[in-house]
């Protein structure tokens, strides 16, 4: 992964989702946000929920420019987010979701993470290491979908 980052968090970082009890990142409570979605992520999450293709796209996908991001209730949450339960596609939940918080732009620098920390009740002295190699996996997997979030 090149420089990563000035190896900042070599010894790891503190993180643990607090789960369901949670849901921040899912939830509207800090505005309208984007999940953005490739091809191979909408297909699976039309298969997961049983739907044509065209149907889970007509119904759970917008396009913003040239991306596609998943619809969001009219209080802000994602379609897919229920308060108390959590993600109801969790199993073919987007990338975007199965990497947060390991996303570049919360490694570009200590300050930058510790940022994050403010939003992400995950993120707290409390939490248990989440070694190196494991941020750096998801690193490369945030890398490799579309960025502007």
């Amino acid at each position: 992964m090149g420089d990563m980052r000035g190896q900042w968090f070599s010894d790891g970082v503190r993180f643990r989702c607090p789960g369901v009890s949670c849901g921040d990142c899912c939830s509207g409570k800090h505005g309208l946000g984007a999940v953005w979605v490739d091809a191979h992520e909408m297909e699976a999450l039309a298969q997961h929920l049983g739907l044509p293709f065209h149907q889970f796209t007509g119904r759970f996908v917008r396009r913003i420019e040239h991306r596609h991001s998943l619809t969001e209730k009219p209080n802000g949450d994602c379609a897919f987010y229920e308060a108390g339960k959590g993600c109801t596609v969790y199993a073919a939940r987007p990338r975007q979701c199965r990497t947060y918080p390991f996303w570049g732009r919360n490694f570009q620098s200590q300050a930058a993470w510790e940022a994050e920390g403010k939003v992400c009740p995950g993120i707290n002295p409390d939490a248990p290491v989440v070694p190196a190699e494991e941020i750096r996996r998801n690193l490369d997997l945030d890398r490799e979908r579309p960025a502007d979030r």
